[in-house]
């Protein structure tokens, strides 16, 4: 009679595990999709395609419109650390189930009301505003609740979807812009979001019960100490948040204004919109697979390590443009800078995670990203300025090489003995 009952406990033991492996692999899915359609790949990664004919449609100039991305990236990253707050107090998928569909309404003012170069600044800003929420904040925390082991890969399972949306989402916009104006491409780009960001949230993306078993193929349960961790105040007078901070707003100067400006060189060069836009495609498919590989990378090898070969090859893509431009020095630039934008946010998880512990994640990660946030505002705003009072962006690009050499250096300093946290020592 024992041994029945042992059978059946052990059935349905079995029976829930897959269920949760299940459900674990779908807040992935979830996860991805919503990265996919996030702030930045539909507001900022995009913005370079909309330069020119907004210009040519409004006589708007180019740093007047690149001055709008600085502010918005500014509030984006103010709020960030609010951001991780309400995630480690409703939870991950409460959050999420407002972001995406904020982030539509803010997109689809931008179209619909901008009349001046003001008034765009300010609506682009309070689009960022809008879509505060929509970052990778909540969804590194609810893919974080459910893996322990493999919380590199996972991470960058559904980072790869975010790399995706850099790749199609500015072609995509180039093309509706061609087909529609840029007002009209603003209104459907709010409405992908909508029909991508609710139905994904309210189906895939879930917290974890208490006694749930992690999607790790040993299927251990979780211990209630794995889920300790420094609060935000400790985190902030640790050498190793500061080192992090640092080197990823560094290198976030650098993706921004490298993704900002691309598309832009290209038509300057003659290049038709389409055409311009494929380069963004190049960095998104550089992110895609920088995102996968990386993640199961740092489960493997030394996360400073990693992230600094990634940094200095951003570095040696704004080299590249400073020899001249042509299609293969933009290319390579491209690549090499979707390598580092692609690997960057799992890094900046994944170091969080592993350094500061999973109980206020949200807060931690939060205050990182504002760090990288306000860097991938500063990179365009700083970019055009140059260009506003040089007419070239060589000078701009040699800034990009030496904050990115900065960028290196400051993430090589974090000790391997810095990321031993609880949860290494307590749920393998």
């Amino acid at each position: 009679m024992q041994g029945k009952v042992a059978t059946a406990e052990c059935a349905a033991d079995s029976v829930a595990s897959r269920a949760n492996t299940l459900r674990a692999r779908g807040v992935v899915l979830g996860a991805g999709l919503n990265l996919f359609m996030g702030t930045g790949q539909i507001l900022l990664f995009s913005f370079g395609v909309f330069v020119k004919p907004i210009i040519a449609d409004t006589g708007w100039s180019r740093s007047q419109i690149s001055a709008a991305v600085l502010w918005g990236q500014l509030l984006i990253a103010l709020l960030a650390p609010l951001t991780g707050l309400a995630v480690d107090r409703f939870g991950a998928r409460r959050v999420a189930l407002f972001a995406g569909p904020l982030l539509g309404v803010g997109v689809m003012l931008i179209g619909l009301l901008a009349d001046s170069a003001a008034s765009f600044v300010f609506l682009f800003a309070f689009a960022f505003l809008l879509g505060a929420a929509q970052v990778p904040v909540p969804y590194v925390k609810a893919v974080s609740n459910w893996y322990r082991r493999r919380l590199g890969l996972a991470l960058g399972s559904a980072m790869i979807l975010s790399g995706a949306g850099v790749a199609l989402i500015p072609p995509l916009a180039a093309a509706l812009i061609d087909a529609f104006g840029w007002r009209i491409a603003y209104v459907a780009l709010a409405v992908i979001v909508w029909v991508v960001s609710i139905p994904s949230v309210a189906f895939l993306l879930h917290e974890p019960q208490s006694d749930a078993v992690t999607s790790d193929h040993e299927a251990r349960r979780v211990r209630p100490d794995a889920m300790q961790g420094m609060t935000l105040a400790c985190a902030l007078r640790t050498r190793t948040f500061w080192l992090i901070a640092i080197s990823f707003y560094l290198i976030s100067v650098v993706a921004g204004a490298g993704t900002h400006v691309l598309p832009i060189i290209l038509s300057d060069a003659g290049f038709h919109a389409q055409q311009s836009a494929f380069v963004m495609t190049i960095v998104g498919v550089a992110m895609v697979v920088a995102r996968f590989g990386f993640g199961m990378l740092l489960d493997r090898f030394h996360a400073p390590r990693l992230t600094a070969v990634v940094f200095a090859g951003a570095g040696i893509g704004c080299l590249c443009l400073t020899t001249g431009l042509s299609v293969t020095t933009v290319c390579a630039a491209a690549i090499l800078i979707g390598l580092a934008l692609g690997a960057e946010v799992d890094a900046l998880a994944y170091l969080a995670s592993r350094a500061f512990g999973l109980r206020h994640l949200g807060a931690i990660y939060g205050a990182l990203m504002f760090c990288f946030s306000f860097g991938l505002g500063c990179g365009p705003a700083l970019f055009g300025q140059v260009f506003k009072y040089t007419g070239s962006y060589r000078d701009a690009f040699w800034m990009a090489v030496a904050a990115a050499c900065m960028a290196t250096v400051a993430i090589l300093a974090v000790r391997r003995s810095d990321l031993v946290d609880t949860h290494d020592r307590t749920a393998e």
